[in-house]
């Protein structure tokens, strides 16, 4: 009975977010820094908010194929997991509480793969909101993966009274994709600095882009 449930929470929300996506103009701002990254032939860490994961996740899509995405194992992340399959995504299952070590190991695999581009919600599963775990930030600098922090807000919005603010678009309007250029990682941040200022960044790109409909 819970696999039927999954399997028809799955087909509608399908078929409302991909309606809410494509009945939207699509701008990317920042294509060309994603494009660059991934020209050097070095793996790729795309970071993004737990609340901002339908905009992120289906703006990379648009234009490459072969990223790999991490999702909770979780029944309620169960129906996003198979919608980000249906966009293309191949997916790591498990999170920071729950798998947290074949997570990374898994991780580690796919940065030594033909296809080094993981997506990561760097406060999900369950936050706290727009605070970055270190995990993840770990295993990139150990394989010298580059990190991008991809958002995306649109010109009319519903935003839940979840602890991420999750955020989906109306329909009808224009939803803007923001993708930074790599972040510079300074030697001197020491290890236990990393997240607080990988937060930093993917907080000021947020609020830059959340301006997009304002100027």
């Amino acid at each position: 009975m819970e696999a039927f449930k999954i399997s028809l929470f799955t087909f509608l929300g399908k078929i409302l977010i991909n309606f809410l996506m494509f009945s939207n103009r699509l701008e990317i701002r920042g294509k060309e820094n994603a494009i660059s990254a991934m020209k050097t032939g070095r793996p790729i860490l795309f970071c993004c908010w737990h609340g901002r994961l339908v905009f992120a996740s289906f703006g990379l899509s648009r234009f490459q194929k072969g990223l790999w995405a991490i999702a909770s194992r979780h029944k309620d992340a169960e129906i996003m997991g198979r919608i980000l399959k249906s966009w293309g995504y191949q997916l790591i299952r498990g999170s920071s509480n729950k798998g947290g070590k074949e997570v990374l190991r898994k991780m580690t695999k796919v940065f030594n793969s033909d296809t080094p581009y993981i997506c990561i919600t760097n406060d999900g599963p369950k936050g706290p909101k727009n605070i970055a775990k270190p995990g993840s930030l770990t295993i990139a600098r150990k394989y010298n993966a580059q990190i991008l922090t991809i958002t995306g807000t649109s010109s009319k919005f519903i935003e839940m009274k979840s602890w991420d603010r999750f955020r989906l678009p109306k329909p009808f309007g224009k939803i803007i994709i923001t993708i930074s250029k790599p972040m510079d990682f300074p030697d001197e941040i020491k290890p236990g600095e990393g997240s607080q200022y990988l937060s930093d960044f993917m907080n000021n790109v947020q609020e830059k882009a959340d301006k997009c409909f304002n100027s």
